[in-house]
C-alpha cells in the first residue's frame, strides 16, 4: 500500500497512545514506590532497575534478528505475546511478593521490559512495510508520535489521583488498566486490520557483522544516540532545575511539562508539511540547531525568569516535534537502502538496534547528569552549585546537539536518493516476476554504491 487512508493510519498509530502511558510510572513513580512504601534501600532499587534495563538492551537486537526471519503469522504472534507478557509483569510490580520484594522488582521489571520490547520492536519496524512512500511514512510517524505524546500527557495526569486520596498502589493500578484495556483493543485492530510484514524470499537473511556495512545506518544511529542523550540529561535534571534554579514550587513543574509537550504536538503537523518540500535530514539538523540555540540561555536563568523559561519550553518543544516525526521516517529509508544495496532483509534488526540505542542513551544520560552533579557537590541546601546545575542542564545538551548535527553533515542518503532507490526496487521486483523480460535500467550516479 502506498497511499494510506485515515483508517489505516489510525489502525497503525493508535497503539502508541496506551504504550506511552506507563512511561511516568516506570521511570519516575515505581522507584519511589519501592523505596518509600515497600521499604527497599535506594541503592538496591537503583541497582535492580539498572540490571533489568541492561537485559533489555541485549534482548532488543536478538528479537529484531528473529523478526527478520519470521513469517507474517510469527510476526503477529510475537507482538501479541509481548502484550500478554506485560500483564503478569505489571501485577508482580504493583503487588510485589511480601517475602521477596527485591525479587519481585527485578523479575517484574525484566518481564515488563521483555514484553515491551516484543511489542515495540515489531510495532516500529512495521513502519517500513506500511508504505514505500516516504511522505506516507512521515504521516504515519507523525500521527503515531502525536498519540504517544497524548499518552505521555495522560501518564502525567493520572498521578493527580493522589490528591484525591488514592494510594500510590491504587494509582498504579489505574495506570495499568488505562494501559492494558485500550492497549488490547488497539493492538487487536492493528493485528487484524493491517497486513503483517512478509519476508521477501529473494533477499538473504541479515548477519550481525553486516550491520557495519550499512554506513548510513551507523551514522544515523550515532546521531540518534547522542541526540537522545541531549534530550535525556535535561529530563533527569528538570525537577531540580525548576525548584533550585528558578526557585519555584514542585507543584508548578507540571505546567512546564504541559507547555513543552503541547508545543511538540502543535509542531508535528508543521514538520510533516515541511518534509514534503525539504529534505528530512536538513530539517532534523535545523530542529536540533533550534533546540541548541533556544536551550543555551537556560544556563543563565534564575529566580523570576519563569516567563523566559516558558518561551524556552515552547521553542525546544517545537524542536522535539521534529525529533518525533523525522528520524523514524529516515530510519525506514535507510532500511530500504540496505535492502537495495545488499539484497538482504534485516529491517527489524536495524530498528531493534536503534531502539536499544535509545534505551542506552537514556540510561547513560541519567548516569552522566547525576554523576556530574554529584562531582560539583550540589545540594538543595546550598547556593553555590546552582550555577553548575544550570550549565549541566543547558550547556551540555547543547554541545551534544551540536555533535549530532555535525555527524549528519553531508549525510549520503537524501530524499531524492530514496525516491530513486524505491523506483529501482520496484523495477527489480518487476524483473524477477515470472514471465517478465523487462531489461534493467541503469542506476543514476546519485544512488550508486560509491555515493551512498
Amino acid at each position: 500500500m502506498s497511499g494510506l487512508s485515515r483508517r489505516q493510519l489510525l489502525n497503525y498509530a493508535l497503539p502508541a497512545l496506551p504504550l506511552a502511558v506507563p512511561t511516568v510510572a516506570v521511570y519516575i513513580l515505581l522507584p519511589t514506590y519501592y523505596v518509600e512504601e515497600i521499604g527497599l534501600p535506594l541503592l538496591l532499587t537503583g541497582l535492580l532497575l539498572m540490571l533489568a534495563r541492561l537485559s533489555d538492551v541485549f534482548t532488543d537486537p536478538l528479537i529484531g534478528r528473529w523478526l527478520d526471519h519470521a513469517t507474517a503469522s510469527q510476526f503477529k504472534r510475537t507482538l501479541a505475546g509481548g502484550g500478554l507478557l506485560c500483564i503478569p509483569a505489571l501485577i508482580l510490580l504493583i503487588q510485589p511478593l511480601s517475602s521477596a520484594p527485591a525479587v519481585s522488582l527485578l523479575l517484574g521489571s525484566m518481564l515488563l521490559y521483555l514484553g515491551w520490547t516484543l511489542v515495540q520492536v515489531p510495532y516500529i519496524s512495521w513502519l517500513s512495510h506500511l508504505s514505500r512512500d516516504s511522505h506516507q511514512r512521515a504521516r504515519a510517524v507523525s500521527l503515531r508520535e502525536g498519540l504517544a505524546l497524548l499518552g505521555l500527557l495522560l501518564s502525567a495526569c493520572i498521578p493527580l489521583l493522589l490528591v484525591l486520596g488514592f494510594s500510590t498502589q491504587q494509582m498504579l493500578w489505574c495506570m495499568a488498566l488505562v494501559t492494558l484495556i485500550p492497549g488490547a483493543v488497539f493492538l487487536f485492530r492493528l493485528l487484524n486490520r493491517l497486513p503483517a510484514p512478509q519476508p521477501e524470499p529473494s533477499l538473504s537473511p541479515g548477519k550481525w557483522q553486516a550491520l557495519r556495512q550499512n554506513r548510513p545506518a551507523m551514522r544515523l544511529v550515532s546521531a540518534w544516540f547522542i541526540n537522545g542523550m541531549a534530550n535525556g540529561i535535561p529530563a533527569v535534571l528538570f525537577p531540580l532545575y525548576v525548584t533550585s534554579v528558578l526557585g519555584l514550587e514542585a507543584s508548578q513543574r507540571p505546567l512546564f511539562i504541559l507547555v513543552y509537550f503541547l508545543s511538540a504536538c502543535c509542531a508535528l503537523p508543521l514538520w510533516l508539511s515541511l518534509s514534503q518540500r525539504y529534505d528530512k535530514i536538513t530539517l532534523w539538523q535545523s530542529a536540533m540547531t533550534l533546540a541548541l540555540l533556544a536551550f543555551i540561555p537556560a544556563a543563565c536563568l534564575g529566580p523570576g525568569d519563569t516567563y523566559l523559561f516558558i518561551l524556552i519550553c515552547i521553542l525546544t518543544g517545537a524542536a522535539l516535534g521534529a525529533d518525533l516525526a523525522l528520524p523514524h521516517a529516515i530510519q525506514a529509508e535507510v532500511t530500504d537502502w540496505d535492502r537495495f544495496r545488499f539484497r538482504r532483509r534485516q529491517t527489524s534488526l536495524l530498528f531493534a538496534v536503534w531502539n536499544a540505542a535509545t534505551k542506552m542513551a537514556l540510561a547513560l544520560a541519567a548516569l552522566v547528569a547525576l554523576g556530574l552533579l554529584e562531582v560539583t557537590g550540589f545540594s538543595t541546601d546550598s547556593v553555590a552549585p546552582f550555577a553548575a546545575l544550570g550549565m549541566i542542564y543547558a550547556l551540555l545538551p547543547g554541545v551534544l546537539k551540536g555533535v549530532a548535527v555535525l555527524i549528519l553533515w553531508r549525510f549520503p542518503l537524501r530524499s531524492y536518493h530514496h525516491r530513486a532507490i524505491m523506483n529501482r526496487l520496484k523495477q527489480r521486483e518487476h524483473w524477477s516476476a515470472p514471465d517478465e523480460t523487462t531489461e534493467p535500467v541503469v542506476l543514476g550516479p546519485a544512488v550508486t554504491a560509491n555515493r551512498v
